[in-house]
């Protein structure tokens, strides 16, 4: 959950990468209302795997986060490949 569920789902995914390029591609669209915020995009990601396999897809991203403290916390990160 929050920041260290993500970091070690990113770091299993890189674990496996021999290349990764990701570039945004719509958004981020960004929202505030008081302590809570959210933002929604989309990223077309290219890769090989270790293995020499070519993967591609566009990918939604949404976040939210929760100022605490006077900092932002991420509270959900989740991703969905888009279909081809």
């Amino acid at each position: 959950m929050g920041w260290e569920g993500t970091r070690k789902n990113f770091e299993g995914l890189i674990a496996t990468a021999a290349e990764v390029s990701i570039a945004q591609v719509e958004g981020p669209h960004i929202q505030v209302i008081g302590d809570l915020a959210w933002s929604a995009g989309m990223v077309k990601a290219d890769g090989k795997t270790k293995a020499g396999e070519r993967q591609s897809g566009v990918i939604l991203e949404a976040d939210v986060f929760k100022k605490q403290d006077g900092r932002w916390l991420l509270v959900s990160h989740i991703t969905s490949v888009m279909p081809q």
